[in-house]
């Protein structure tokens, strides 16, 4: 629903400015991409593979696991992407962003330790 939402609130934003551009035509260059084709494609691409199938597959995912284990898998978000720039855009990180990644990492272990304790006493 938050893509919908997103969807429809630009879209009144952008009648909104239309209906009062003075006749203008101001509301023309909120951006100045929109008569290429290319720059559509790109941003349907994003809004619709990113955006909304990936949060329809967390949101499947996130029923199969407890809260807390789906808290401390999403708190893991921050690393898997540095792991991925660093693997496909070839960045590179500082020693602050990897010790900070360590400690998330470490505290994502440490949670599901307490996490399989606290569920085998049950």
């Amino acid at each position: 629903y938050k893509t919908l939402v997103l969807a429809l609130l630009y879209t009144a934003w952008f009648i909104f400015a239309s209906f009062f551009s003075n006749g203008d035509n101001t509301f023309i260059n909120l951006w100045i991409g929109w008569k290429n084709v290319a720059a559509w494609l790109i941003l349907a691409y994003s809004a619709i593979g990113p955006g909304t199938v990936a949060d329809i597959i967390q949101q499947q995912g996130q029923k199969e696991v407890s809260a807390s284990e789906a808290n401390i898998i999403l708190s893991l978000e921050p690393v898997f992407t540095a792991i991925f720039g660093i693997v496909l855009l070839g960045e590179v990180t500082s020693v602050r962003e990897n010790v900070g990644g360590g400690l998330i990492f470490l505290a994502a272990l440490l949670a599901s330790r307490e996490s399989r304790r606290s569920s085998n006493k049950e």
